[in-house]
Order: structure tokens, then sequence, then C-alpha cells
């Protein structure tokens, strides 16, 4: 099983996963992650190669996708920083990552 127990494990497990759910060319995928009480809401979309925009199926994620991001919830709450309530996880084809936080609705 993937290693979700610490941030750079999660960042590595979630890239991967979106990566393997879209099966046609693409340039970036994008998750929006909602946590309210402990819950996790995924929404997504990706650009195609073309330049369309078509929504991710984040039911084809694994649900260890989901588990993750409840542990990097909980990592992240137990630092010096205040919880966060939404992220947004892009990932370009090259392989470039980015994460963002929203912590103003925690």
């Amino acid at each position: 099983m993937a290693d979700i127990d610490s941030p750079e494990g999660i960042y590595r497990h979630v890239g991967q996963a979106l990566a393997d759910s879209v099966a046609e060319p693409w340039s970036e995928i994008r998750l929006h992650v909602d946590v309210i009480d402990g819950s996790v809401g995924l929404t997504g979309d990706y650009t195609k190669a073309a330049g369309d925009v078509a929504d991710l199926d984040v039911r084809k994620l694994d649900y260890t996708v989901s588990k993750a991001l409840r542990n990097l919830h909980r990592i992240t709450a137990s630092s010096a920083h205040e919880p966060w309530s939404k992220a947004v996880f892009s990932l370009k084809s090259d392989g470039a990552f980015d994460l963002k936080y929203d912590y103003a609705a925690a």
C-alpha cells in the first residue's frame, strides 16, 4: 500500500491517482477538496491536450485518495497552522505538482 502517512507520500499517492484516472491525453488535472467535520468531498476537472476542459470522474479515484486527504488534513491541522477547509491539487502532464490550501472557511 502507498505511504499515505506523510505529506510527501500523500502528494505522490494523490498525483499518481490523478494521472491514472484520465485515459485520454491531458495537460493539467485539478482536484478540488472540501473537508467538513472530517468528511472529504472531491470534485475536479482536467484540461485535455487539445485545450478543452472536461469534468474529472472522481468516482474513478481509489478510496485511499480520500483517506490520504483526511490524513493530510489531520497532519497539517496538528501543526502551527489553522486547519484548512479547502484545497486544490494541480498536476501537469510533465509531472509538476502544485497544492493550494484555503484556510478562510475552516
